[in-house]
This record gives structure tokens, C-alpha cells and sequence, in this order.
């Protein structure tokens, strides 16, 4: 199995000066994530063409399915040809503690969680110390920029509307054969309907899942 992992896409549109959820972002998230997907199909098939297919490939059957047919021309026709080593090859996988380990960039494809928090942190004698948290890109621009303000293209998961969220989803889905771990948070003081909403938003877009969290 070949995984396409997204750590940092939130990160990434903000260094593009790109508001999260926005048409503008949605342009990006599909010009990446097709780029992703389609370099990670070609080098499955040229494994294929090296080892063989996956024992399971049926070309026949694997060629009509609606991913695999909303592929760029040239990969089916090479995939017909050699068939495809992996079964499946993009996911986007819960980053949230990962993303720690890389300087605290926003994790897989959620929004800026928050630009700066604090974190309780283990230590092996069983104690516990607390540690200032700050966003990778927030760290990068007050670095550069100082610390007065934000430009509005900062934003985070506690200000943005359920919308945003399933935008971006449903950017990244097309693009994705297995599947994409995306959380909606959502306010304490949210109605039923409203977040009932949310769920009949998800199923219109045709998404795959819909995940809320309500604290």
C-alpha cells in the first residue's frame, strides 16, 4: 500500500495569503491534492509493470470504477497495460499528535486548531508540565512580522462555520480512494436544526463520512 499523507494543508494556504474554505482555497486544495494522487498512481503502475499487479486486480472491472475513471487518460491507458501494484493508495490519516513532531503544523487537511495554546506534557517520573503551543505558520509570521495582529486569512477551527469545513472536504475527496479523517467543530451553544444542518450539507455534497465535534 502506497498512503498519501497531508500534514500541514492548513498551513500551506495560509503561507499562500489563502483563507481557509474559501473558493480560492478549494482551486488550491484541488491542484495539489490531483498532483499528489495522480504521481501516486503512476508510480503504483510502474511497481505493477516491475512486480505485477495486486493478486486481486481486475482490469476490467477496476477501469469502470468512478475514481478510476475520472483519472487523466494517460494513467488508464498505462494502467490497462500493467495493471496497478497497490489496491488502494491515498488516505488522509488523523495527524493531530504527528503534527507536534513536525513543528506543529496544522494537521492532515483540519484548519489552524488554535494559533496558540497550552499543552500538559508527560514526563517519565509520572509528572506533568505545561508547554506553550503556537502554529507553525503564526510562529513564521510573528517571526518575520512581528506579533500586532493577523492578517485575515488566519483562521482556526474555533471560528469557522461548519461550511468551511465541508468545502474542504469535499475538495479533497475526488482525490482521495480510501479515506479522509476531518472533524467539524462546531459551538456548545449550536441549535438542532443547525447542526442537524450540517449532516444534510455532507450527504448533498456526496461525501463519504461526516465527523462533529461539539465540546
Amino acid at each position: 500500500r502506497i498512503g498519501l499523507g497531508v500534514t500541514g494543508l492548513a498551513d500551506a494556504l495560509i503561507f499562500c495569503r489563502t483563507r481557509y474554505g474559501s473558493p480560492e482555497s478549494v482551486a488550491l486544495i484541488r491542484r495539489w491534492l490531483s498532483t499528489l494522487s495522480h504521481a501516486a498512481y503512476r508510480a503504483s503502475i510502474e511497481l505493477a509493470r516491475e512486480k505485477g499487479a495486486f493478486p486481486l486486480f481486475d482490469a476490467a472491472e477496476y477501469l469502470t470504477r468512478p475514481h478510476i475513471l475520472a483519472l487523466p487518460d494517460d494513467i488508464r491507458a498505462r494502467l490497462a497495460q500493467h495493471g496497478i501494484r497497490n489496491a488502494l493508495l491515498t488516505s488522509i490519516a488523523p495527524t493531530g499528535t504527528i503534527s507536534l513532531l513536525a513543528g506543529n503544523v496544522s494537521s492532515g487537511i483540519e484548519p489552524v486548531f488554535a494559533f496558540e495554546y497550552t499543552r500538559k506534557v508527560l514526563q517519565p517520573d509520572g509528572s506533568k508540565r505545561e508547554e506553550t503551543v503556537a502554529d507553525f505558520a503564526v510562529s513564521a509570521f510573528r517571526a518575520r512580522f512581528g506579533r500586532d495582529g493577523l492578517p485575515d486569512y488566519f483562521v482556526s477551527a474555533q471560528t469557522l462555520a461548519p461550511e468551511d469545513h465541508l468545502a474542504v472536504q469535499a475538495a479533497a475527496q475526488p482525490f482521495i480512494d480510501s479515506a479522509i479523517s476531518k472533524t467539524i467543530n462546531v459551538p456548545a451553544s449550536i441549535s438542532f436544526d443547525a447542526f442537524k444542518d450540517v449532516y444534510l450539507a455532507a450527504y448533498r455534497d456526496g461525501l463519504k463520512g461526516c465527523t462533529t465535534y461539539r465540546p
